[in-house]
């Protein structure tokens, strides 16, 4: 947990006193500790990073889209920081806030009041100036329900977001751009975890002139103020990205960014071997075969992300209305069993917030494999011969197609026929996030910031629940947990948080709307040339940071 007791009256970033530094000991000596192992692997110390070459990527499917209000999956994210820039940022460490856009901000003693300052001569790709308003038209898109933002619950805690939602005001009262280099937000109540909301994608500043024209199809003319610009999209088939000339900034190192998508993975490694891409991520089976083989064994890297893959269980769906039927399905599955379907890319979770955080929960109940006691909680439920329901899964991510399979298998056993229904990520995400589409499916989340609310107020509070684009999977809602989250929102108190956290968390897999599966293992094929290949504690992956050695 954070260790902060308050709020500074002044952070700031150039020019002033220091910004204050989230202290997070044992996660930063974690941290510190992960990037050393790795960069002593990655990055010979005698190399200068050089500018020039293009960076080749390849991956399974195209995503739904780059648009940093639409696009929120672990893949896109990274590439989205190639075009879209923010006011504030994490350093390489994860545990420090450092300036973007920003040159200084403020916080008032309440701590509900930011003010910003914005770095003059910040250019959008088309040669503009980035305005505050850029940043209240962002925010405020980011709210509209029409833009159907999986961000909007990150921000409804800015003063008037409520009313600019339900469509009683026709903008937020608490973002406002008194000057073009002052913004100011104004929060309905203080907020520990705002400043990191300012550090998701959702909170870049875009081109409000070009949106406005484009409306939806701003998705095919993206522009942003990153170190990179779309050159060429083919839907499916191919993302250019060129260095953008306007941007100030020093990062960036490589000429272009070319991104394909298709193939198997076996075909990706065979690729990155061949010197075609640059990196992948790879399989059980070829992960296994560069460990045994001498030549390859170097171009391997095991990455261990703030992670849990999870089984949802539709709350607001029967029988997953019922919790006996979805403690059932807790004790139903041999999560054990199936980390050896996975190949060694995963753990075996029994955790909401992963142990990674770092976090520990002593009295976190914690379910048994056991099959008699599914079946005697099915017959409790009035559902002694079992029932039918579908189990949905993103069909690229060969994880969880192979845990859906091994699920199936063992919930037959108890009575439970499951079919088994595999989807593109962009049809998952929207059927998933839509009330009462989908009864189970598997999903996995990894932290946009670290601190546990990202997983239970984010994923498990039923005072975020909305119609579509929803991130609570499961439409779970306990008045109990409910008011835990708000108290630890509230709340500047370490203790406190860390308490009123474990007890949301306990109460939460008392009732089940989960069965926790997985924290996973991502084995990284990398040909000899790249540098700068380091992981990120919060985005896992900075390409811009990456170059190619001659």
């Amino acid at each position: 947990m954070r260790t902060r007791s308050h709020i500074a009256a002044r952070t700031s970033a150039v020019g002033t006193a220091p910004a204050p530094r989230p202290t997070f000991p044992a996660r930063a000596s974690q941290i510190l500790l992960f990037l050393l192992l790795f960069t002593a692997t990655s990055l010979p110390a005698a190399e200068t990073p050089r500018r020039g070459g293009t960076l080749r990527l390849w991956f399974p499917q195209d995503w739904r889209s780059l648009d940093p209000a639409i696009g929120f999956d672990g893949d896109s994210i990274p590439l989205q920081k190639l075009l879209f820039r923010g006011l504030i940022d994490f350093d390489a460490t994860g545990t420090r806030l450092v300036p973007d856009q920003a040159s200084d901000w403020n916080i008032s003693p309440d701590g509900t009041t930011y003010t910003f300052h914005l770095k003059p001569g910040v250019r959008f790709s088309n040669g503009r100036e980035v305005e505050a308003e850029d940043y209240v038209f962002s925010l405020e898109r980011i709210l509209d329900p029409r833009t159907g933002s999986v961000g909007q619950s990150y921000f409804m805690d800015v003063a008037g977001a409520k009313e600019f939602t339900e469509g009683t005001a026709a903008h937020v009262t608490g973002l406002r751009a008194p000057d073009p280099r002052t913004l100011v937000i104004e929060l309905a109540k203080p907020s520990f975890t705002f400043r990191y909301m300012l550090t998701m994608m959702f909170a870049s500043a875009l081109p409000r002139d070009i949106v406005r024209q484009q409306g939806a199809n701003f998705r095919s003319h993206l522009i942003g103020s990153g170190p990179y610009q779309v050159r060429e999209w083919r839907r499916d088939v191919r993302w250019r990205f060129e260095r953008n000339p306007q941007y100030s900034g020093t990062e960036g190192w490589v000429d272009s960014v070319d991104v394909q998508f298709g193939g198997d993975v076996s075909l990706r490694v065979m690729m990155v071997e061949r010197g075609e891409i640059d990196r992948t991520k790879a399989d059980a089976v070829s992960a296994l075969r560069h460990e045994r083989d001498p030549g390859l064994r170097s171009s391997l890297h095991w990455v261990t992300s703030v992670n849990t893959g999870y089984l949802f269980l539709n709350t607001e769906v029967k029988p997953f209305d019922d919790p006996r039927v979805r403690r059932a399905m807790n004790h139903a599955i041999d999560k054990r069993r199936l980390m050896q379907l996975a190949g060694g890319l995963a753990v075996a979770a029994d955790s909401v917030v992963p142990p990674s955080m770092p976090w520990t929960n002593p009295g976190l109940p914690v379910y048994e494999y056991s099959p008699d006691k599914a079946r005697a909680l099915l017959r409790e439920a009035g559902l002694p011969n079992g029932f039918k329901t579908g189990l949905w899964f993103i069909n690229a991510r060969a994880i969880d197609k192979r845990l859906a399979e091994g699920m199936q298998q063992e919930l037959r056993a108890v009575g439970i026929e499951v079919q088994l229904e595999g989807i593109n990520q962009s049809a998952f995400e929207v059927k998933a996030r839509s009330r009462r589409q989908v009864a189970c499916g598997i999903w996995s989340w990894s932290q946009d910031y670290p601190d546990p609310s990202n997983f239970l107020d984010v994923l498990l509070n039923g005072d975020r629940i909305t119609d579509q684009d929803c991130n609570n999977l499961a439409f779970y809602s306990n008045p109990e947990v409910n008011r835990r989250l708000a108290e630890a929102g509230d709340s500047f108190d370490p203790a406190v948080r860390l308490r009123l956290f474990r007890e949301a968390e306990s109460i939460v897999m008392q009732d089940a709307p989960w069965v926790p599966l997985y924290h996973q293992r991502d084995p990284i094929i990398r040909h000899p040339r790249l540098r700068g290949d380091v992981p990120h504690p919060v985005y896992l992956w900075r390409y811009e940071n990456m170059w190619l050695a001659e």
